[in-house]
């Protein structure tokens, strides 16, 4: 009898989409004879669209949007039928106790929650007080299921086809540094004249600027070509690929990338190359994973929510230690 693993979440935007692949990963690695499902609640997941490439070599069901009832007298899915359905385990990675309860009603032999302190959990959750990156909290459930002492180095595998696409355009072990000057919430960039500075920095120390440009930030690009005619914009040279494949494939050829907290940044945290990672309101620790290739600066080192208090110095310091 095939065993099974269903892995709830309220639905991944692109960024925790990202981040959560190595949780997926790490199922597969520790119960290699296990089906995998993914169940969201009222929330989509980038593992069915965006984020498919990827997710659909560890993931062999998605039940999106299954908008589970908590009330016994309803069906516990408007969408699916999940009443004859049975799971070796239920791993809950949310915390909202309503919709722990509704997922309980599915039919299961291990429970494992961190819901209201781990009371609905069939396994003891250790609590701990101390803030962590909220995957490490994941992953700390999935060593109630199989226990692994160290966990895997994981990278995002990346298409040969593109990285040999790429290679037309990149060449190896040349000076790149990739930028990304946007964010999807205006709170979260650093200003313009900022990155202007520091990329007048890195053109002086010979470096070719890689920019990653997003949709909000379209109006800066003939501004950004003008001002360094010799950088490059690498998803106007490839149309085959999703940009989201693009952007992570060329982290390969880069000597560093530098970003806002944004959903480009976790495009570029594939571990192939240094990332410094630029935070404001939000706090660094909680969304920044244990990668000694991610390097964190925050607003808050200078008593600011404000992260045009981090400046243009500090960065620069930190470019010249992580490329020493």
């Amino acid at each position: 009898m095939v065993k099974k693993i269903l892995v709830f979440s309220n639905g991944e935007k692109i960024g925790d989409g990202i981040i959560k692949l190595q949780l997926l990963h790490e199922i597969k690695s520790r119960l290699p004879h296990y089906k995998l499902y993914w169940l969201t609640n009222k929330g989509k997941t980038v593992y069915s669209n965006t984020l498919k490439f990827i997710a659909s070599n560890y993931i062999d069901e998605i039940l999106d949007q299954a908008d589970l009832s908590p009330l016994f007298w309803n069906k516990i899915s408007k969408k699916y039928k999940l009443e004859n359905e049975f799971f070796d385990y239920i791993l809950d990675t949310q915390k909202s106790v309503i919709r722990t309860v509704a997922l309980k009603r599915i039919k299961h032999k291990n429970f494992i929650s961190g819901s209201a302190n781990g009371f609905f959990s069939t396994k003891k959750i250790k609590n701990n007080n101390k803030r962590k990156y909220y995957l490490n909290y994941i992953l700390d459930l999935l060593d109630l299921i199989v226990f692994k002492n160290n966990r895997s180095d994981f990278k995002i595998p990346i298409s040969k086809n593109l990285e040999e696409a790429l290679s037309d355009i990149l060449q190896k072990n040349k000076n790149y540094v990739g930028i990304a000057p946007g964010a999807g919430e205006k709170n979260k960039i650093w200003s313009l004249d900022n990155y202007i500075d520091l990329c007048n920095y890195l053109v002086r120390n010979n470096k070719t600027i890689v920019f990653f440009i997003g949709p909000d930030e379209l109006y800066l690009k003939e501004k950004l070509k003008n001002l360094y005619p010799h950088s490059i914009f690498i998803e106007d040279h490839i149309k085959r690929y999703q940009n989201i494949e693009i952007i992570m494939a060329t982290t390969k050829y880069l000597q560093l990338a530098i970003s806002n907290d944004s959903g480009v940044s976790h495009m570029l945290s594939t571990g192939y190359c240094p990332l410094i990672k630029l935070f404001g309101p939000k706090d660094s620790k909680k969304f920044t994973p244990e990668n000694p290739n991610l390097f964190s600066i925050s607003s808050s080192d200078f008593n600011s929510k404000n992260i045009n208090k981090i400046p243009v110095s500090r960065v620069i310091e930190e470019i010249e230690k992580v490329l020493i």
